[in-house]
Order: C-alpha cells, then structure tokens, then sequence
C-alpha cells in the first residue's frame, strides 16, 4: 500500500506550506465542524491524481451569517463536498481545491430563488478562478434542483453561457444523512459540466431523464459512477494533472 506524505502533498497540489491545519487547507473545510469519517491517506490519493476545483459561492451570503445562510447550511455543503469527493473517485477523479466565494445580498438581490434562465445570468455576472468550476449554492431553484451545462465552457467569461453549475440546497429530510442529496445533486450537476449526459438509470449519479423533458431524476440511490463516465469526465478542460 503507498504512502503519502501529507506536507509533501499540501506543498506539491496545493500550494500550502509552512503551519497548517489539514481540515482548513487540506480538505478546504472552513466551515467548522464536518461530522464525516475522513481518511487522509485516500483523500491524498485522490487529489494526487487528475482531480477538479471548485469554486463555491454561497449567494446571499454575510460575514456572521447575517445574510441568507446559517452555519449548519455552510457546514451541510462542506458535507455535500465531501460526498461528491467519494463518488468521484468511484471512476478516478479527485476533488482537489475548494475556492469559497460568496455574494453579498445587496449584490445578490433577484437571485434568492432562480429559475433555469436567471440560474444563467448568475453565472454570467459572478465568476470564481477560471481553474474551477463554479458552483453557485441559491436558497431555492424553482424548476429543478439544480442547472448546468453539458459540456460547460472552458472560458467562464463567455457571453450567453451557463458558466457553472448552479444549485439548491436539498433538504436533509430528503436523504438519510445530512447533506447526502446534495452531494448527489452536486456531483450530478457538474458532472453535466463535465461533458456527462444522462445516464438512463436512476441508480446512477447522472440519473434518468425517462419523460425526456431534459431534467433528470436522481434520489438517494443514485450513487454509482462508473469507468467510462470517469473517462469522459477526464477530457474535460476542467481537469487538472496528476501532482
């Protein structure tokens, strides 16, 4: 079984050098407490190999959570993070840096509750580092969990684009875990930006779109991501190599 260094790590895919804490600069968890087993010898493995990065903006957000959001919601999609980590690395794709960005809510007014269109303009008027992908956690989507672009745009200042994945966050009540459905949902909808389509089996992560409406249908049993999809997956521009 290989070895991995946890400073060589952190030094060669991150960045992070000197005193660190690995929750914070590691996992990318700022949000306080997780309450998730975490294993740093398979989070290493992963990141080390061809992995993503997210950009997480929390729209309506403000320092104190004085804004739109609470602490436990934070601390949920860190959980929902964490659960797209696992799924990913069913077909060999890391999650590697987390970039968290918020908009505060004089900037965020008329993005409380958005619809497929408006989830569009969003990703038009804010956008994180151009070496991840955003994703933009709203109070509420009106027509879906969440929306994306199939095969998202490599340039996330493209006019008339969905640059990122756009999201709510799903109900615990939902799913049997804090935070399961939205990492399902999460890990979906950017798998949509990573060139996956539908899978046509609801066990899945990218779901089933069986009414052919173009929304897919997902629930708690959509955890599956198989080889070939990882393949796809890692054609994307999104991709970062192997550190």
């Amino acid at each position: 079984m290989p070895t991995y260094s946890v400073r060589n790590t952190a030094s060669s895919c991150l960045g992070v050098t000197g005193n660190f804490s690995v929750k914070r600069d590691v996992y990318g968890y700022i949000w306080g407490p997780i309450d998730r087993e975490l294993s740093v010898r398979k989070h290493l493995q992963r990141i080390k190999g061809k992995a993503i990065n997210l950009c997480i903006f929390l729209v309506g957000h403000e320092p104190g959570f004085a804004g739109w959001w609470s602490q436990n919601e934070a601390q949920s999609i860190q959980i929902a993070v964490d659960v797209t980590r696992e799924l990913y690395s069913q077909a060999g794709v890391g999650v590697r840096r987390l970039f968290w960005r918020y908009i505060p809510t004089d900037e965020a007014t008329g993005y409380w509750s958005v619809d497929a269109g408006e989830a569009t303009e969003l990703t038009e008027d804010f956008t994180g580092p151009n070496n991840g992908i955003d994703v933009f956690f709203v109070k509420n989507v009106s027509d879906a969990g969440g929306w994306s672009n199939s095969s998202g745009p490599c340039d996330k200042d493209e006019k008339g684009e969905r640059t990122g994945a756009v999201l709510e966050l799903t109900s615990t009540d939902d799913c049997t875990g804090s935070g399961l459905c939205t990492g399902i949902l999460m890990a979906h909808e950017v798998g949509h930006y990573l060139t996956l389509k539908h899978a046509g089996s609801l066990t899945n992560v990218m779901g089933d779109d069986s009414d052919g409406d173009g929304i897919g249908s997902i629930n708690n049993t959509s955890v599956n991501l198989t080889t070939s999809q990882g393949n796809k997956m890692k054609k994307s521009c999104f991709i970062r190599p192997s550190c």
